[in-house]
């Protein structure tokens, strides 16, 4: 069963030191682009970014670096009272009213903030969806032992058609004053509510007792905290399930609620996955499956080739899978999938599903990249040897520079399709999903040390 329960919680002092919650939140960490970083640190003296990705220096050591200081200024805000914990349980209820461009209407969602025991995928009550890499798992291993705090909460989905727990959140919302009120630097508004009536948190909790989280952002921090409780199990020798790393924080928002907005996450490869290529012989292997049609781009243009690759991926009513191949001289191709194409002869592995077969990201990795331009679909890739990018323009830009020797452009993986390979036990290739607008960090924490029991 999913366990979901009440916990104290770690806030701000907002009102008493004057902290408005907008100017010391964060996104989360793998969101955090060095420019973002500065500009963070920048913002405010208690953005919590120094906790969730502090910088690096020149002289960091065993006992003097990024994780350390990220400790050493959460005790230090902690005993400033800064930082104060919460005196009681409770569900801490959000509701974000999301501005998001394309659309006349604000767009409100609403989850809630709690405990939930953690559990092995293969138990298959929690459910990942895409692949991690094993360096960033380690990074955040690090930090979670170095502060034992769990600074954002992992975003996870459950099917609740009837909406029995949004109905309970909706009557708090409805009884009660919100206890923060802010609104971010994208223009975003947030409310957030303390539930800590018996009654209440005890439909909820066994609402959720029978559901099936599903994790939509967050697969990093998830891994790290089973790892961890392995590690304290065999520390402690305590391995009855109730102890503080037995849990860790997540927001648990309806599955049903059209408020998650995928983005496509593009490919850029390294230089080096381009040495002794030749384009004619990549191009006839992809046309046994695509039909191509090259065309140019002005790669000092962004804006325009921007607009131009739109146009070229973007499916129609017949042909659903489009990709768009660019090196850096500007040529570039459009990628459509046959009608004929035999997808189970593309992709020969037979234990995948042909839900997972059919979703593009996969397409992509599978046949366009390892087959047609590595020429080896047993090939795994490392994380360096791409650059994952949200932005066309920004993917364009590594290609300017010659970071990379080609990008491979996509369309977004929908939410249902993502539900649907998590549901069926199969993993994504990794950052094959971006769904905005990511929940950010610092609203409430989580100590490890704090009221547990």
């Amino acid at each position: 069963m999913a366990d979901v329960l009440p916990f104290a919680g770690t806030r701000f002092a907002t009102k008493e030191e004057n902290i408005n919650l907008a100017d010391v939140i964060c996104p989360p960490f793998d969101a955090i682009t060095p420019p973002v970083q500065r500009e963070l640190h920048d913002r405010h003296a208690y953005n919590i970014v120094r906790l969730v990705l502090g910088h690096e220096a020149a002289s960091d050591d065993e006992s003097n670096n990024r994780y350390t200081r990220s400790a050493e200024c959460y005790r230090e805000w902690k005993a400033r009272q800064l930082l104060v914990d919460e005196q009681r349980k409770c569900f801490y209820v959000h509701e974000e009213t999301m501005h998001i461009e394309g659309r006349k209407d604000p767009v409100r969602r609403i989850g809630f903030i709690a405990l939930v025991k953690l559990q092995d995928f293969r138990s298959a009550k929690i459910r990942a969806h895409e692949e991690t890499f094993e360096s960033i798992r380690n990074d955040r291993l690090r930090l979670l032992r170095t502060l034992q705090v769990n600074t954002c909460p992992i975003h996870v989905l459950y099917r609740d058609p009837e909406q029995d727990v949004n109905n309970v959140l909706e009557e708090i919302m409805k009884k009660k004053e919100p206890i923060e009120s802010f609104t971010d630097h994208a223009g975003n508004e947030h409310r957030i509510w303390m539930m800590h009536k018996k009654d209440p948190i005890l439909r909820i909790h066994e609402a959720m007792k029978p559901k099936r989280l599903i994790i939509a952002d967050g697969h990093h921090r998830y891994e790290t905290a089973l790892k961890f409780r392995d590690e304290m199990r065999d520390m402690t020798g305590r391995r009855d399930g109730r102890q503080p790393y037995d849990f860790t924080m997540m927001y648990l928002q309806r599955a049903e609620d059209e408020t998650l907005f995928p983005q496509p996450v593009h490919r850029v490869l390294a230089r080096e996955l381009g040495t002794d290529t030749e384009i004619d012989e990549i191009l006839e292997d992809i046309e046994e499956y695509f039909t191509t049609s090259e065309f140019k781009l002005d790669m000092e243009d962004v804006e325009k080739s921007t607009s131009t690759i739109k146009d070229k991926i973007s499916p129609t009513k017949t042909i659903k899978t489009r990709f768009a191949m660019v090196l850096p001289n500007g040529r570039a191709w459009q990628l459509s999938l046959r009608k004929d194409a035999d997808i189970h002869e593309m992709i020969e592995e037979e234990t995948m599903t042909e839900d997972m077969k059919r979703t593009d990201v996969v397409i992509l990795h599978r046949f366009v990249i390892s087959r047609g331009w590595i020429g080896n679909p047993e090939v795994e890739l490392d994380e360096d040897d791409v650059f994952y990018r949200t932005d066309i323009g920004a993917a364009l830009r590594l290609l300017a520079r010659r970071k990379g020797c080609v990008a491979f452009f996509t369309n977004a993986v929908g939410k249902d399709e993502m539900l649907t390979i998590a549901e069926n036990g199969e993993l994504l290739p990794h950052r094959s999903t971006d769904f905005e607008p990511k929940l950010p960090c610092g609203m409430v924490v989580r100590d490890l040390n704090v009221g547990f029991g």
